[in-house]
Parts: C-alpha cells; sequence; structure tokens
C-alpha cells in the first residue's frame, strides 16, 4: 500500500509539470513584459502592481530592479526600474517665453550655389563640432573652404563650402509655450512638451540654454477650416530672467525657476503625477491659460493610449470637449502646447500637437518621459 501512494505521488508529480510545461510556460512567455519600467518614488517604494503581476524587489547597489511575477508565484523576468524624481509637482498651464541658445549653428538664407539652404542646421565645419556662431568663427579661421555636416529637414547631410559666400547665421531662437510642471524640491521646470521650432525658419532645433521670461498674452487667432489657430503671446520688453534653461530635445525644454521668479509664485497647485500605465481612455480635463493671468482646466477626453516602452512623441491622443475653449480657440492651436493633462487627480502628461483635420483632437505626451 506503501509503495501505492509513493507511485501514485510520483505520477501526479510528473503529471503536474507537464501541465506546467504545456499550459503555464508557453502562457508565461506569452506575456510581453519590458526591459524597463518607470515608478513614482513612492509606488518603487511599495513594490506598486504592474498587472497582472506583483513585483518584489531586487536591487543592487547603483541600479533598482523588480522581479515580475505571475500571480506573485511564477518569476517572469528581471526588470529595471526607472524611478522618476518626484512624486508631486506643481501642475502649470501658464504660458512662459523661451530665449534659447540653438545646439548648432543655424542659417537664415540660401547662399548663392545653394549648398546651405535657410533651415539647415550646422553641426561640424572639418569634423570639429560647433555649437554656436563663436565656434563657426573660430573653426573657419584662415580658411577658403571647409567641409561641413549639416541637418536639413531631419536628414544629416555633409558638403564643401567655400568661403567666399555671403552667409547669414544666428545660435539664438525665441518662442512661447506653456509650463508644464515645476519639481518643488528644486524648482526644476518642464514646458512645451514637443521639440522648439524656430520662429523665422521653421526649423525644429535642440537648445543647449538660454532664459525663461514672463510674456503677455494679447489676443487668440482661432482656428479656421486646415489654418490652425495660434494664442498670441510676446516675451515683455525688458523682462528680468525668471530661470535657465538647461537643455530643449524632443520632448520640449527643461530648465530651472529663480526663487523669486513670478512664474514659480503663479505656480502653486500641487499633484501627484502619474506615469504611464495609469492613463486610460476616458474623461481628463486640460489646464491651460488663454489671457496669460488666469488659468482655467477645461473638459478633454483621452480617446487613446498608446503601449510604448521607450520615450516616444503622441502618446496619447486627446479630444477637446469643453464648448467654452471651442468657442474662445475653435480647438487646439499654437502657443498651447506643454499644457498639463489630468486624469483621475493626476498630472498624466502634456498636450503636443494639434491635428490640422479635426483641431478639437490632438496628440499628448506622458508625464514620465518629459520628466526625463
Amino acid at each position: 500500500m506503501k509503495n501505492l501512494h509513493f507511485w501514485r505521488g510520483i505520477i501526479g508529480a510528473m503529471l503536474a509539470f507537464g501541465i506546467y510545461i504545456l499550459l503555464v510556460v508557453p502562457f508565461v512567455h506569452g506575456i510581453t513584459t519590458p526591459d524597463t519600467i518607470t515608478l513614482t518614488p513612492s509606488e518603487y517604494a511599495a513594490r506598486a502592481d504592474v498587472a497582472p503581476s506583483t513585483v518584489t524587489g531586487n536591487d543592487t547597489d547603483t541600479e533598482k530592479y523588480i522581479t515580475v511575477k505571475l500571480l506573485g508565484l511564477i518569476p517572469i523576468k528581471k526588470v529595471l526600474v526607472d524611478i522618476l524624481p518626484f512624486d508631486t509637482v506643481l501642475v502649470g498651464g501658464t504660458p512662459i517665453g523661451i530665449c534659447g541658445q540653438i545646439d548648432g549653428v543655424l542659417v537664415t538664407n540660401d547662399t548663392a550655389d545653394h549648398v546651405l539652404q535657410k533651415g539647415d542646421l550646422i553641426k561640424t565645419v572639418d569634423g570639429i563640432t560647433v555649437q554656436s556662431c563663436a565656434d563657426f568663427t573660430a573653426a573657419i579661421a584662415s580658411k577658403t573652404a571647409v567641409e561641413i555636416t549639416f541637418i536639413r529637414n531631419g536628414t544629416t547631410l555633409k558638403r564643401h563650402l567655400n568661403l567666399d559666400e555671403t552667409l547669414s547665421l544666428r545660435d539664438t531662437t525665441n518662442g512661447v509655450g506653456m509650463l508644464t510642471f515645476v519639481n518643488p524640491e528644486n524648482n526644476q521646470f518642464s514646458a512645451l512638451g514637443h521639440q522648439m521650432a524656430d520662429f523665422e525658419t521653421g526649423t525644429s532645433v535642440n537648445l543647449r540654454g538660454g532664459a525663461v521670461h514672463t510674456v503677455s498674452t494679447y489676443g487668440i487667432i482661432k482656428t479656421q477650416g486646415k489654418q490652425t489657430g495660434v494664442l498670441q503671446s510676446s516675451v515683455q520688453p525688458n523682462s528680468s530672467p525668471q530661470g535657465s534653461i538647461t537643455h530643449g530635445n524632443n520632448f520640449g525644454v527643461t530648465g530651472c525657476l529663480t526663487a523669486d521668479s513670478e512664474i514659480l509664485h503663479a505656480t502653486d497647485t500641487t499633484m501627484p503625477v502619474a506615469t504611464r500605465y495609469y492613463v486610460h481612455p476616458g474623461k481628463a480635463t486640460l489646464r491651460t491659460s488663454l489671457d496669460g493671468t488666469t488659468v482655467e482646466e477645461f473638459d478633454c477626453e483621452i480617446l487613446k493610449t498608446r503601449y510604448q516602452e521607450r520615450r516616444r512623441n503622441k502618446s496619447m491622443v486627446i479630444r477637446i470637449t469643453d464648448p467654452r475653449l471651442i468657442d474662445a480657440t475653435g480647438g487646439i492651436i499654437h502657443g498651447m502646447s506643454g499644457s498639463p493633462i489630468i486624469q483621475d487627480g493626476h498630472l498624466v502628461g502634456a498636450l503636443t500637437h494639434a491635428l490640422t483635420h479635426d483641431p478639437a483632437k490632438g496628440y499628448a505626451l506622458y508625464i514620465d518621459f518629459i520628466a526625463h
């Protein structure tokens, strides 16, 4: 009888193992898990659940990890954790003036031989990186011709340039965008939500520095047909800098406000943030200012969220549903980029682009993409 129980146990164990191999293992391998996930500090401290899995800590001295487990039992994958620098922020919605230093040298006229065209962004001269007009001048000193690398419409090109050509160059640009948030611990801010576009050439540029200023909003040009409207604003003349810009890239402009900044003092609403895993289609609000002084929340709807393992643009599709905003602007207009999007009492993203065929719709970026 004892032998019978023993062999029944062996057969049962073999059957269970066979079921595990045939059913559970394929299911587990069918679950897509990212190599890195983003959590707020409190989420990481609490080992927040990542449905349909639970997580446990497995840290090293320099990196933070979680082990994703199916049903809290079966380990699936060890995942690197990207921890946001904050749990809560001062949420924005006010316009700021951006006076940026371009990372590169912008061409503002066509050369006679058309080697360079208006809007080209020079990056190197004879293999030497140039970040400013001063760098360019130093790189061409005592030369009659150089080899340049430049970007035109997103494509990197290399050409020989004769220096007897008349060149018009610039290494600064100005613009206006909405403040998205401020980290209350160090006054670091993020704004705009997309790459800076030069005001004269329309070229998208990265920034290597600069300053932010208060702005004056003096009108609204409503969207008409496929012509996107504009929030008419300008940097206030002779205004003192309100803070510095550290850099600008595809995901907006970041920097640090001064302690006595008017912009900082006007940003007094604290709100928790939610990473992209918690954003869902449904009701939301858009926080923005139409007159430069009063920040309001307008109803909108998140129509679609996109799974993006790495930082990408166009994370969400939203639609403005508030008749007050539609009446005032005709939809999403230029100058509203960077306006915070709030869902379930959390800051979840920022407005970035309008859809020309439907001005009430637009794209937005997840807040954790902006925070880094």
